[in-house]
């Protein structure tokens, strides 16, 4: 699986970070994931500079 590949590979050039995969989930635990992390940056005091 190609996408699979590229998530475990794409950190490879950088020192000290690796990616496992650990399966894959349904779109209902992918969407509670970034309503999730919508709301983390909500309440978050400190906005990250893009």
């Amino acid at each position: 699986d190609q996408i699979a590949h590229f998530f475990e590979h794409y950190k490879d050039l950088e020192s000290n970070k690796w990616v496992k995969i650990d399966g894959w989930v349904g779109t209902d635990a992918a969407k509670a994931e970034i309503l999730a992390s919508v709301e983390r940056f909500k309440a978050s005091p400190e906005k990250p500079r893009f």
